[in-house]
């Protein structure tokens, strides 16, 4: 009962909560000369980025992103575990959104569960219908060569930050620079203070071809 009156009050602020993100929207536009977008964010909040989440910037929706995007295009991106909430459908709808509203120079970072990760518990909880939190709603489980083939099919092309290969080794080029913070890294996540990849992500940037 407590649950279902909270969605109710959320449903009846949703209004409320785009048109002052659209005001933020219009700050944030006077005030930067380039366009840095953090999509999926929730509760993170980064220096120079601008925030976006479903109910304020649907990415698979050509309209929300005309509303934002008409006067500027989109110099950086960053969505960390964001992608594997999406449909294969809805997937090719955001890549053609990523590409039609971004610049010629930009810079998408994608993190998304590592699906070659070799440790059997990290891909059970990570997986579609998985045990972790929010695995339930997960959609795909992707790997290197999955999400460089879906963004290619849009006209990007790949540099690989941090990944597990299909023979079971771990790379990583990821650093904290200014092309996106990736809380869930081999770097960041504290689940790796003994030095080891034991929680990574699958770290991609992607550029125009």
């Amino acid at each position: 009962m407590y649950k279902e009156l909270k969605q109710t009050i959320y449903r009846l602020l949703v209004p409320f909560i785009k048109f002052g993100k659209y005001i933020q929207w219009l700050i944030y536009l006077r005030t930067h000369s380039t366009i840095l977008l953090n999509v999926g964010a929730g509760t993170a909040k980064f220096k120079k980025w601008f925030a976006t989440d479903i109910d304020t910037l649907d990415i698979t929706k050509e309209s929300d992103f005309k509303k934002y995007f008409k006067r500027k295009k989109i110099n950086k991106i960053l969505a960390e575990h964001v992608l594997e909430h999406l449909t294969n459908d809805n997937l090719k709808k955001m890549a053609q959104n990523f590409f039609t509203f971004s610049s010629d120079n930009v810079n998408i970072r994608i993190a998304v569960p590592d699906g070659f990760h070799t440790d059997k518990e990290y891909i059970e909880r990570v997986k579609p219908g998985g045990t972790g939190v929010g695995a339930n709603e997960h959609k795909n489980l992707f790997n290197y060569k999955s999400l460089t083939a879906l963004f290619e099919k849009f006209g990007f092309k790949p540099k690989l930050m941090e990944y597990w290969d299909e023979d079971g080794i771990f790379h990583s080029f990821y650093t904290n620079d200014d092309n996106g913070f990736i809380e869930r890294s081999s770097l960041n996540d504290d689940r790796n203070k003994d030095r080891k990849p034991n929680y990574t992500s699958l770290i991609i940037d992607f550029s125009k071809k």
